[in-house]
């Protein structure tokens, strides 16, 4: 059963250019990309959460492209989650591929599109932790006031993924144009969905890289979240456990959980998740020795 809503109001640009000036004139506007977010399920109804007036990024064509470099994998902010998996399984960076086929169901995926999925305001995209991993950098515009200028003049943003968790985030306004994606050579890519309880607002996503030669541990990243209270991460690990051989012997495998422990702290009550967490952690790094 759906809840009646009002029909917004909506705008069409054909450039980028276009839409930050339709945020000027209409400062309460909403970008609208594949439009996923805005409908959620209360007590067995769908809501609709529709602002008064929208800003339809579908006809903006440089928004839908995507490349690739000897360096990095390019992609416009609209490109749906469908197309960037049809990249294919050996193109994309390690892990991508299984990460985004784990989300929603197809015709989900054929609507949602990357850059909605970062902007997300109530909870964290779930193929935010291993993007973070693989140190994507996102690109930004926005309407800048200039001293001596009648109108604001667009304006580029370019950072880091995991500035996104910072306060405020994205400002009004301010629109994910790209995001690149080094294209390093990892060996192994792993992506876990867990859902601890009935409740599947209750996830848990596991994500880890590694790059491993004749049997040693030259890099890895690993990373947990909960989809809400942001990527947990522990850089130091990292380093330390760089430059072992694998298989991990029982004391760095109880060194290991400890670490992991030390990570989660912050799901203190959650005993499942934890205990979950060091499981993952412990297999992938058997499973990359093997």
């Amino acid at each position: 059963m759906f809840h009646k809503y009002a029909s917004p109001r909506v705008l069409f640009p054909r450039t980028i250019n276009e839409a930050l000036e339709m945020t000027g004139v209409e400062p309460d506007a909403v970008f609208w990309a594949g439009g996923t977010h805005l409908s959620r399920i209360t007590n067995r109804k769908v809501v609709i959460d529709l602002p008064k007036v929208v800003i339809s990024l579908g006809n903006v064509e440089e928004l839908a492209r995507a490349s690739r470099s000897e360096h990095s994998l390019d992609i416009g902010a609209m490109m749906t989650l469908d197309r960037l998996a049809s990249i294919g399984k050996s193109t994309l960076p390690a892990g991508l591929y299984n990460a985004i086929t784990r989300i929603g169901n197809h015709p989900l995926r054929c609507r949602a599109t990357i850059g909605g999925h970062l902007a997300l305001r109530d909870r964290l995209g779930d193929l935010r932790p291993l993007l973070q991993l693989l140190e994507t950098k996102i690109e930004t515009r926005f309407l800048r006031e200039r001293r001596g200028r009648r109108k604001p003049v667009s304006a580029i943003r370019k950072f880091p993924i995991a500035l996104l968790e910072e306060k405020p985030g994205l400002s009004k306004g301010e629109l994910i144009t790209r995001i690149s994606i080094p294209t390093e050579n990892w060996n192994i890519g792993v992506y876990e969905k867990v859902f601890p309880a009935a409740d599947t607002g209750r996830i848990l996503i596991f994500t880890a890289l590694a790059r491993i030669e004749k049997d040693v541990l030259i890099e890895w990243r690993m990373a947990f979240s909960d989809g809400r209270t942001g990527v947990l991460r522990d850089r130091e690990l990292e380093v330390d456990m760089a430059g072992r051989p694998l298989p991990l012997s029982p004391r760095e495998l109880e060194s290991l959980d400890e670490a992991v422990d030390a990570m989660t702290a912050p799901w203190e009550n959650r005993i499942y998740e934890r205990e979950t967490a060091k499981s993952l952690a412990r297999g992938f790094l058997n499973r990359a020795g093997g």
